[in-house]
């Protein structure tokens, strides 16, 4: 059963229907799922669902369904909020409109895998058997045959029952072959890398990872083969070799379901002493724990609990041990199965409990000092705590910030607002400090009814100046962490009554001003901080932005000379060329997408790199940038390869081009130079994209060079005549060049149509 061959049919039939958006969505949903995209699949989710049912097609409803399990199963770990959804999909997938569907099969790996992801021990036997049944059902011609293979091995695995793991990847293999699918061997890579390092046969196990990356076209695949690399790597020694290809924390944080593999990774090299057995790394595991367990991926949880204790021990700081060990306590019997995390469990503690009786680190010379220190070693600083207040009685609101410190630096918040808390509760005048810092804290967790609680009960007792800038701080930034930026100005306002002489608050309520659509208080803003702060400075680049965006170029010449720009006209718009740069553009979709640009003056660009036309395009925008660079400068010799990337803030004129894919055999190079001519002359252009490794085979079975190119047509262009040149550039060339999707936007449908059928005849993808 092809599943994809329906696929394809059904986006076909929507078009068809002229339902393009429930098309888009067949297309895209499983694309942006195994990119990792979340963000993008929860939104798009809703929509294709929706469109499914109203197209009444519980077919396509199956499949939106089945792919936002798999990202919110099988990537993001989610089994407790969508075990239900799971159950239920199954049930709905096997009713009779819909068990003929070739993706309802799949309902029974999203729920094997939901039971995985909360219990996989401990509902192993279950998983295996309902597996087992549905691959009975059908045979290795299905895409979900290795799916479902995979969901036994994992059950295998979990049941730590490798050599038989082994063989049953090689027996499913065998299927594959023997029913022509040879090819899909492919995905099991990951499976047999993973089995093969369990069994200690590791330089196999690191060649099939290593072909698992370069065979996979899926972003999620691809880290959960370089994950496994790094694991690998790490327990043969290589370390610096496992270090460059582990992902770093920030990519992996949005998928938990790299978690418990990539801090194997880590806890190897730390055992390997590649990385550091401190602070950092508690703090590391502990965030993923607590992730997975928020989740309801309980048995993930408690085995990096374990290793954050054992780390702990290894290092000699029971406290946080017997932190973990408290963690433990709760995640047990949340598991099926015990399977021995009981006994472990009893084990850590009492090593840790027996580590308490140690001599504590010496205290240091002061208080004060003790609060310095929570930042390097908040560890040390817990252990110290219960000296110091016999030490320093009366100094207990430095001791308690000192414990908060510590406890925020090994990401413990919510005991470190505790702390804090308790010194407002005991202080009718808290200071500044005491309230940035518990501000600080709810706003890195996000806790916002309690900081405005917190801002409120400052500015309704205290009239000291400090004091209240900090409260109307606190309440700025939460409105700016809320995407909120026109509450954010109120308090801004407040704080530059009280004290003109914030320069950055003056700078960031300008910039607030300007993105809300008071321009021209904007302006006024930053010509009063250019009067107040002579020197040229940050407040000159703003006002120069600002003035773009109103057309007062004076404004923005008079900033300019005081920067040191030499610009060419006297008066009106700054229109020169100056160096290549590029910008981030943030799409609608929250996404960002960059491009290549040109600087026609201090804060304006112009876009000259074309995107694939199902991308964002921006080819020809004209733009006012924030001169504040995104990236850092270039590294010594590295000065002329250095680009600068500035963000977007808004498109003064908008490029307008129509995009259009060209694909063929390559035509040569007399050919495509006549191209660049032809279509530069109809007032397009050609970007030429082919590489050295597209080939294509003509239909008699020989090899031939690609060519892929993408030409953009600006709106004033005419369509006609720009395809009217491509076709004479065309003529006599022995072999096929094509450009369907112009042909349909000039209304040519057959046309179009015969040149996707010389597409199919070749194998080109258009």
């Amino acid at each position: 059963m092809d599943i994809w061959k329906w696929v394809n049919e059904a986006e076909a039939e929507a078009r068809r229907l002229g339902n393009t958006r429930l098309a888009e969505l067949i297309d895209r949903l499983p694309t942006v799922v195994t990119e990792d995209a979340h963000t993008q699949a929860d939104a798009l989710f809703p929509e294709a669902l929706a469109l499914a049912r109203q197209a009444k097609s519980p077919w396509l409803e199956v499949f939106f369904r089945h792919w936002n399990l798999q990202s919110r199963i099988f990537h993001r770990s989610e089994p407790g909020e969508w075990l239900s959804e799971s159950i239920s999909l199954l049930e709905f997938a096997h009713r009779e409109e819909t068990r003929e569907c070739p993706q309802s099969v799949c309902a029974t790996q999203d729920v094997a895998g939901c039971y995985g992801r909360a219990d996989g021990p401990g509902w192993a036997s279950e998983r295996k058997a309902v597996v087992i049944e549905t691959l009975s059902r059908i045979d290795a011609t299905w895409p979900c045959f290795t799916c479902l293979s995979t969901e036994y091995f994992l059950g295998l695995m979990d049941e730590k029952r490798f050599e038989e793991a082994l063989a049953w990847l090689e027996k499913q293999e065998a299927a594959l072959v023997a029913a022509g699918q040879g090819h899909k061997r492919k995905y099991l890579l990951g499976e047999r890398a993973d089995v093969l390092l369990e069994l200690g046969r590791l330089p196999e196990a690191l060649a099939a990872a290593e072909a698992c990356e370069e065979s996979t076209p899926s972003d999620h695949t691809r880290m959960e083969a370089r994950i496994l690399q790094a694991r690998v790597l790490a327990r043969m020694g290589r370390t610096s070799e496992a270090l460059e290809v582990l992902p770093a924390l920030s990519a992996v944080r949005a998928t938990p379901g790299h978690y418990g593999n990539w801090a194997d990774a880590l806890v190897q090299l730390m055992k390997a002493e590649a990385i550091g057995n401190d602070a950092n790394l508690e703090r590391t595991l502990l965030e993923l724990a607590g992730r997975l367990a928020s989740t309801g991926a309980i048995r993930g949880a408690v085995r990096i609990e374990e290793q954050r204790a054992e780390a702990a021990l290894k290092r000699g700081q029971p406290q946080s041990a017997l932190h973990a060990c408290a963690r433990l306590e709760a995640l047990v019997p949340r598991l099926r199965k015990p399977l021995g995390a009981d006994e472990t469990l009893r084990h850590l503690r009492a090593r840790a409990e027996a580590l308490t009786s140690e001599r504590p680190p010496e205290l240091p010379e002061s208080a004060a000092a003790l609060l310095d220190q929570a930042e390097k070693g908040p560890e040390d600083v817990l252990r110290l705590l219960d000296a110091a207040r016999t030490r320093w009685p009366g100094e207990r609101a430095t001791l308690v910030r000192a414990q908060a410190k510590a406890l925020e630096q090994l990401g413990r918040g919510e005991e470190a607002e505790v702390a804090l808390r308790s010194l407002l509760d005991a202080d009718a005048h808290p200071t500044p400090d005491v309230v940035r810092e518990l501000g600080m804290n709810l706003l890195e967790r996000r806790r916002f009814t309690e900081l405005h609680a917190l801002v409120d009960s400052v500015l309704n007792a205290s009239g000291d100046t400090p004091l209240r800038v900090e409260a109307y701080r606190l309440r700025a930034r939460a409105a700016l962490e809320s995407g909120e930026k026109a509450a954010a100005k109120a308090p801004l306002r407040a704080m530059l009554e009280l004290d003109p002489e914030l320069r950055g608050t003056t700078l960031t309520l300008a910039a607030l001003e300007r993105d809300t659509g008071e321009r021209e208080r904007a302006l006024a803003r930053l010509d009063d901080a250019v009067a107040r702060w002579t020197e040229p400075g940050p407040h000159d680049w703003d006002r120069m932005l600002v003035a773009t965006l109103l057309g007062r170029w004076d404004v923005v010449r008079a900033s300019a000379s005081r920067l040191g720009f030499k610009l060419k006209e006297d008066s009106g718009p700054v229109e020169e060329e100056w160096e290549a740069c590029r910008l981030r553009y943030t799409e609608p979709d929250g996404t960002f997408t960059e491009v290549w640009a040109r600087r026609t003056g201090p804060v304006t660009a112009r876009v000259v790199s074309i995107a694939m036309p199902d991308s964002a395009q921006h080819v020809g925008d004209t733009v006012a940038f924030d001169a504040t660079p995104l990236n850092e400068g270039p590294a010594e010799g590295e000065e002329e390869e250095h680009s600068w990337l500035y963000p977007v803030v808004e498109v003064l004129r908008p490029g307008r081009y129509s995009v259009f894919a060209l694909d063929g055999v390559g035509p040569g190079d007399e050919a495509i130079e006549r191209m660049y001519e032809t279509l530069a002359a109809c007032g397009a252009r050609l970007s030429v994209r082919t590489s050295d490794t597209y080939r294509l085979m003509t239909p008699e079975g020989e090899e031939v060079p690609g060519f892929f190119a993408l030409l953009a047509v600006p709106p004033e262009a005419d369509l006609g005549e720009v395809e009217a040149g491509l076709r004479r550039c065309a003529e006599g060339l022995p072999h096929p060049v094509l450009w369907p999707t112009l042909l349909e936007k000039l209304g040519r449908e057959q046309e179009a149509e015969a040149q996707r059928a010389v597409a199919e005849e070749w194998e080109i993808s258009l």
